[in-house]
């Protein structure tokens, strides 16, 4: 449910267009029946989960909030297994609250991270409007950012707040956009102001994809970047056998009273610690 190369891209640069065996239609017309089953089984559980909610109304927000993040840890592990996606961590995650940051690489991010440390996403506004997947983004308690409107970022900054104060961890892709997985982007640095001027502690991770057992480059087939077309790259992805993802949490969290300069300081531990795809050539952006 949203992320430094120049964006001048060549023909070449471009994501290949996925293409599905005849042998793995089958497997695809599965996986997406199975996903989209999963996650509106898990929607309703939700909201029936909320209900007690309706009657403590001061302690509403707290009480779902607790429920979507159990709800959200199901939803991830079930889709994993479904997608064939084997999810690997190094590190020790972040406490609860704490504001995260990452790299953007795909729509699968949001799953993965969700099955390991579930998070309330920030994402770009349009998301919401997405057929299925906006109201199932919203259920899931994200933030929207329009990007067009710059005063938006003091509602978006408020509602971050509000969310850690909760108790949900919050992460961030100042990426702005999702990559081929060959570097980390310069990071826009608006949405860490906040933790900027209180010098409070921001955590990172990173995200990385292999495909294993096809011959696709992950950046391809995993990852959504470019002008690839969301219905053909999700049928490609359907058709992988197994997908590897490792989730390497950060040493320490970065502190410091510049937003510019914690941005510039988290991208450069988190590119120390990032493990780019060997098959990968120069890439493009979303």
């Amino acid at each position: 449910m949203s992320s430094a190369a120049s964006s001048a891209r060549t023909v070449e640069a471009e994501p290949a267009p996925p293409q599905v065996p005849p042998r793995r239609w089958p497997v695809v017309a599965a996986r997406g029946l199975a996903v989209l089953s999963w996650t509106t089984a898990m929607a309703t559980l939700l909201l029936v989960l909320w209900l007690p909610a309706v009657c403590r109304p001061r302690s509403a927000a707290l009480l779902r909030a607790r429920a979507r993040r159990r709800v959200k840890r199901v939803w991830g592990r079930g889709l994993m297994r479904v997608m064939g996606v084997r999810v690997a961590t190094v590190g020790r995650p972040p406490p609860a609250g704490a504001l995260v940051v990452s790299n953007h690489l795909s729509y699968l991010d949001i799953p993965v991270l969700d099955s390991v440390m579930p998070m309330v996403f920030v994402a770009r506004a349009d998301l919401r409007r997405w057929p299925f997947w906006g109201p199932m983004a919203t259920l899931g308690g994200t933030i929207y950012v329009d990007r067009a409107t710059r005063r938006d970022v003091l509602r978006v900054r408020r509602e971050m707040g509000e969310a850690m104060a909760r108790g949900d961890s919050l992460i961030v892709f100042p990426e702005a956009t999702t990559t081929g997985g060959d570097t980390i982007l310069p990071f826009k640095s608006a949405l860490l102001a906040d933790a900027a001027e209180t010098a409070a502690p921001v955590h990172w991770l990173t995200l990385s994809y292999r495909t294993p057992r096809d011959g696709p480059a992950a950046r391809d087939r995993v990852c959504w970047w470019g002008n690839a077309d969301f219905l053909p790259h999700v049928l490609g992805l359907f058709a992988l056998r197994g997908v590897r993802c490792t989730m390497r949490f950060g040493d320490a969290p970065v502190r410091t009273g510049d937003r510019k300069a914690l941005a510039a300081e988290l991208r450069r531990a988190m590119l120390e610690d990032f493990v780019p795809d060997a098959r990968t050539r120069p890439g493009g952006r979303r």
